[in-house]
């Protein structure tokens, strides 16, 4: 009797730890390595941090809300047209990105809009030192 009570104590235990490592993988957590979900930025958020970052008024805060909400219906909107396989997805994202970067533009300003980019091309540096970004030719 006291074998079976020992073997049923070790499954049990095995089986918990399993779940609890499935668990973890799939929650997200970030003891369960790399997982495939990413949670998205909202647009609110996304202005926000543009707002405190390049110092914008409320007036263009809220327009680049609106234009961020934009973006995200273009940019799932794109996703479904586009094949990433096909030999011009690159040409025509540069392009979508381009439009997009005219757009905000338009609102915030060369100004502001010369200081975004330069703030985009340091994160970018620190990512290529970090060895977090693939090297890319853009």
């Amino acid at each position: 009797m006291k074998k079976y009570a020992m073997l049923l104590l070790a499954c049990t235990f095995m089986f918990s730890v399993a779940i609890n490592a499935q668990d973890r993988e799939n929650n997200g957590g970030r003891q369960g390595g790399n997982t495939e979900v990413r949670q998205q930025v909202t647009p609110e958020k996304r202005a926000e941090k543009l707002a405190k970052d390049l110092s914008l008024t409320d007036a263009e805060k809220a327009k680049v809300v609106e234009l961020y909400k934009k973006q995200d219906v273009d940019m799932t909107k794109f996703r479904s047209e586009v094949n990433r396989d096909t030999p011009d997805f690159r040409t025509k994202m540069k392009e979508f990105r381009e439009s997009q970067d005219a757009e905000l533009k338009a609102i915030i300003g060369d100004e502001k809009f010369q200081k975004m980019q330069t703030q985009r091309q340091e994160q970018r540096q620190n990512m290529q030192n970090r060895g977090g970004g693939a090297n890319r030719n853009n």
